[in-house]
């Protein structure tokens, strides 16, 4: 079984409030369909949709005042919105795919998920239909609501069905020194292992308009993986092809980080993964 995310500024731009890639979307399908030889997961990002309104009512802070509870709602109809395109994508080029609601499926604790029933995706997995999760907002125990990634989906699941790879579908060949949207010196760290992790995330920097944590966050999520034993791919599925060829096994540019006995990282997003 494979575990696929599909970045949220892969499959919309997030400079354009509720945009969607149309055509990148429709050939990742395609790529997914020719490529995907194994059962499939798919996680899909918020992107143009989930973040810039999650952001404007600060609920990755959880709750504070009831104004919140509005954005709660346009969230939850953003996301809904961007995963109906996804699976509409997806539907159209073969694949029998359905929505697996996190907000309906999942409890947090603390931003931690606590609560997450497998047994849906596990039937669903039976019948050979492909289900598909997406980053949300989810109830949370101590804190009333809060954004729930899908890097930690991915991160959650994976301890649960023990993919054969773990695949993540971005807008950039991998994993950089510095940020290569910005910076033309920036240089593809094409692997991450005990030994360079700590350089590179003092390298990294979280961008504030993104409640989820940004690159640093989501590599967090990998490395507490990989310290179980569980191998993850970052790749650059705006260039055709490269997704097929992933899902295929075969070698391609990006960023792999690998399992081994990595230090106790103090960030929560690691020491309670």
């Amino acid at each position: 079984m494979i575990l696929l995310k599909l970045g949220g500024s892969l499959i919309s731009d997030k400079k354009k409030k509720f945009s969607v890639r149309r055509g990148v979307l429709d050939r990742l399908a395609a790529e997914i369909k020719a490529g995907a030889k194994e059962k499939l997961i798919i996680v899909h990002g918020g992107g143009a949709f989930g973040h810039p309104v999650a952001s404007e009512y600060e609920l990755h802070r959880g709750f504070k005042d009831k104004a919140q509870t509005k954005g709660i709602v346009l969230t939850r109809i953003a996301m809904n919105e961007m995963n109906n395109r996804v699976i509409d994508a997806l539907a159209r080029r073969g694949i029998p795919a359905v929505s697996v609601q996190p907000s309906a499926n999942v409890i947090c604790r603390g931003g931690r998920i606590e609560q997450l029933n497998a047994e849906i995706i596990r039937k669903f997995l039976e019948l050979d239909i492909t289900p598909v999760l997406y980053g949300d907002v989810v109830l949370d125990e101590k804190q009333g609501f809060c954004i729930l990634s899908g890097d930690q989906i991915i991160s959650y699941i994976s301890k649960i069905f023990k993919p054969s790879r773990i695949i993540l579908a971005t807008d950039v060949d991998g994993i950089f020194d510095k940020n290569p949207k910005k910076f033309r010196s920036a240089k593809l760290i094409e692997e991450i292992n005990p030994a360079n992790l700590e350089k590179i995330l003092q390298k990294l920097e979280a961008s504030p308009r993104d409640v989820t944590g940004e690159i640093k966050g989501k590599l967090l999520e990998l490395v507490a993986l990989a310290r179980k034993g569980f191998e993850a791919q970052i790749i650059n599925a705006i260039k055709p092809g490269r997704l097929k060829k992933a899902l295929l096994g075969q070698q391609i540019i990006g960023t792999t980080i690998k399992k081994g006995r990595y230090k106790w990282i103090q960030n929560d997003r690691c020491k309670k993964a």
